[in-house]
């Protein structure tokens, strides 16, 4: 049987080097195959223009028709304002059913914020985010221990203030899942 891989998908322009230093911790804590394909995909057909933001589910179901592989997690990165229903806003989303997942860009940069641009600290965040909603294609859910990467991360703070790595025992269960292929 196949092994798992990660498909990382961005629709917007991103520096390679923080595509890399992405994709270089993504394949230490997965201990998977990553690979970059960027993707331009106009996704107006998401925008809610009362909210001036972009519906994530509505991303992840025209996501997933072009996916074709069970094995492959697909995560792509957006720089627009993702947000779910009842939420203000999300960072991310991920469905599970088809192994897709998205995260935006936009709010984990200082500038959204009116302060000055600090590129590690983006890289840092984008990290937490991408492992949280891959980790939920691993079928892990939200974890209690807020140094844990799949803590809900209900504001920026919550972010700033986890891991970019699951705790024991979220490792423990990740290992659990992909070794039973």
């Amino acid at each position: 049987m196949e092994k798992y891989k990660i498909i990382i998908e961005p629709f917007s322009e991103i520096e390679v080097s923080i595509l890399e230093r992405l994709k270089n911790h993504l394949e230490e804590v997965f201990n998977l195959e990553i690979e970059i394909l960027p993707v331009k995909m106009n996704l107006d057909f998401a925008l809610d223009k009362n909210r001036n933001q972009y519906l994530a589910s509505l991303i992840l179901d025209r996501l997933k028709d072009f996916k074709k592989n069970f094995e492959e997690k697909w995560l792509a990165i957006v720089d627009v304002d993702l947000f779910a229903k009842n939420l203000n806003f999300v960072f991310g989303e991920a469905d599970l059913n088809y192994g897709v997942s998205i995260i935006s860009t936009l709010r984990l940069k200082q500038e959204f914020y009116s302060l000055p641009k600090d590129e590690n600290l983006f890289l840092e965040r984008m990290k937490k985010e991408a492992t949280h909603e891959l980790g939920h294609l691993f079928y892990l859910g939200h974890c209690k221990n807020p140094k844990c990467v799949m803590y809900f991360s209900n504001s920026l703070l919550d972010t700033d203030n986890k891991e970019a790595t699951f705790c024991s025992e979220c490792q423990k269960n990740l290992r659990f899942y992909l070794e039973k292929k």
